[in-house]
């Protein structure tokens, strides 16, 4: 097909502007729904992190309370978060993150939950309340002894010194304890009551062993290795995040970038097709004007090459015909009077009278 027509031009014209408008919609939507897709996996990340906060906040609850509503809570809020992780997970190998990232945060995270059930069971030994677990049996022998009468008041300095090394966790608390209550096994009046020390050391025992294993401070034992998992699980969405922030910020400056090359070359094609029509327009116009100011002197034939447009062409011929119409019937005319002019000169002749 020869683009040689106004109509062949506009017909160009409108595949090329159909064509751009359909490159820009197909690429805003490839590169828009990449985009969302990133953004939603942002998104999710965030609530990830926020079922995170809500689970650390559950934790220093119960540490703080020793309800076990708070266990139930946190037990809820790391379900949820499990279920998000395994939505997000494939998305985040598809967008090009190693599939260890989101496998180490999920066993991060299960490492998490199973350290803060084993801090939830030795809580639950060690007593949920004054009344419970190693707290409540040493309370009990502390009431057992209550019926004994100790020398020197030893009984009360050991009870103090237990509850000493309880509220502060005060190592110097338990040699303290054991040299009262072995003055006071030796100083006792029965066997009963030596019995009721016997037992009351050993409880103060498994009750200093289990405090131990808990964490004398936030940073030792199961306390420690707890909150240094729980740093690890937010470090790990960290970097995640760190990692996503590239992707959403390259793929915003493609979404961009394709946007304006599409738009650009769409504009420069027609602005350079126009230009053309206009000059081809302009050209066979003015050839026109030309060629019939110059047909009222002489007969002058137009070329058809020189007008461009198919259209301007045809008129090129039809005008050509007409002159040549006009240059036959003004030649046929001029012969008749010639003839004419002829005859009446014989007529005037004076041997034709």
């Amino acid at each position: 097909m020869k683009f040689n027509s106004i109509k062949s031009r506009m017909l160009l014209m409108l595949f090329i502007c159909i064509t751009g408008m359909s490159l820009l919609i197909i690429s805003q939507q490839f590169f828009t729904q990449k985009l969302v897709s990133l953004h939603q996996q942002h998104a999710s990340l965030l609530r990830l992190g926020q079922d995170l906060l809500q689970m650390r906040r559950h934790e220093k609850d119960f540490l703080l309370r020793h309800q076990i509503d708070y266990y139930n809570r946190f037990t809820v809020r790391a379900r949820h978060f499990h279920q998000q992780l395994d939505q997000l997970s494939p998305v985040l190998t598809k967008h090009g993150f190693a599939r260890e990232i989101p496998t180490q945060l999920k066993k991060s995270m299960q490492d998490y939950a199973r350290l803060f059930e084993q801090v939830v069971e030795l809580q639950t030994q060690i007593g949920l309340s004054a009344s419970l677990g190693l707290t409540g049996e040493l309370a009990e022998s502390e009431r057992q002894m209550a019926m004994f009468s100790m020398p020197d008041g030893l009984f009360a300095k050991a009870r103090l010194s237990a509850r000493e090394f309880m509220l502060f966790q005060d190592p110097d608390a338990i040699h303290q304890f054991y040299r009262l209550v072995s003055q006071a096994k030796a100083d006792a009046a029965s066997p009963r009551s030596a019995a009721v020390l016997d037992d009351y050391e050993a409880t103060f025992t498994q009750l200093v062993s289990a405090m131990k294993t808990m964490g004398l401070t936030h940073s030792d034992g199961l306390r420690g290795r707890f909150r240094r998992q729980a740093h690890e699980v937010e470090e790990l969405l960290r970097e995640i995040d760190s990692a996503l922030q590239p992707l959403i910020i390259t793929q915003t400056r493609q979404v961009k970038l394709y946007s304006l090359v599409i738009a650009i070359l769409t504009s420069a094609v027609l602005i350079l097709l126009l230009i053309k029509s206009f000059a081809t327009f302009h050209r066979a116009f003015a050839n026109f004007v030309m060629f019939f100011y110059r047909c009222k002197r002489e007969y002058q034939r137009i070329d058809p090459k020189q007008l461009g447009f198919a259209e301007f062409k045809s008129l090129a011929e039809l005008a050509n015909e007409m002159v040549e119409s006009r240059r036959s019937t003004e030649e046929r005319l001029a012969k008749t009077q010639a003839a004419l002019d002829d005859k009446n000169n014989v007529k005037k002749q004076p041997g034709n009278l």
